[in-house]
């Protein structure tokens, strides 16, 4: 095995074998997927979209009509639904636990995600600290004050246009009346009552957490 940052620095005989790999490659595509024709691309450099310092080779099967005019090739096979552009946005949540209950709360209709229930928390700004923005947004979101625990969990949702990289944290209550400002309803349930809600999809995998680890 051998790693190489482009597909140019392969030695001759890598280089050849690679292609040789392509074809036989579509050959077997062809044979299994009923598919002729192709397209084959490779990113090289950095101003050619590469974004991992590896030699690669992409191999797209094309059929009949899979475009309006498959004319232009690569670049008019799809619009960009992938998320690979996305914004990238850091989030923390608190998991709030109470006498073997968890503090659970509905986001407001109207906003993104409107109607969902998670576990409480938001955007860490830039400069902050993850356990100083934690205690900021519960603040900000309940009027309550907070001591930031143990680390739990880290998720990551593709969500459309906007990626969510979340991170969990147990937070004790310390202080405070739970005012509603951004969401319709809290409730404090069990695990055991988890799937009674419609949870956001990046919250699921702590809910996976506390049940398997019973924290």
């Amino acid at each position: 095995k051998e790693q190489v940052s482009t597909f140019f620095e392969l030695e001759p005989k890598a280089y050849h074998q690679c292609f040789e790999l392509v074809r036989e490659l579509t050959i077997y595509l062809a044979k299994e997927y009923h598919v002729s024709d192709f397209n084959i691309g490779i990113n090289n450099g950095r101003n050619a979209g590469q974004t991992i310092a590896h030699a690669h080779i992409h191999i797209i099967p094309r059929y009949k009509d899979d475009v309006v005019d498959p004319r232009g090739g690569i670049r008019n096979i799809l619009p960009d639904t992938s998320g690979y552009l996305n914004k990238t946005i850091d989030v923390v949540a608190g998991v709030i636990r109470n006498n073997g209950k968890f503090l659970i709360a509905c986001r407001s209709k109207g906003k993104h995600l409107g109607g969902f229930w998670e576990y409480p928390g938001g955007k860490v700004e830039e400069g902050e600290l993850e356990i100083d923005s934690l205690r900021r947004e519960l603040n900000e979101e309940f009027g309550i004050e907070v001591k930031v625990g143990k680390h739990l969990i880290d998720t990551f949702f593709r969500y459309e246009r906007l990626d969510i990289r979340l991170k969990a944290y147990l937070v004790e209550h310390l202080s405070g009346e739970f005012i509603l400002r951004n969401h319709d309803a809290i409730r404090w349930v069990t695990a055991k009552e988890f799937h009674k809600y419609k949870f956001a999809p990046a919250d699921v995998a702590i809910n996976d957490y506390i049940v398997k680890y019973g924290i």
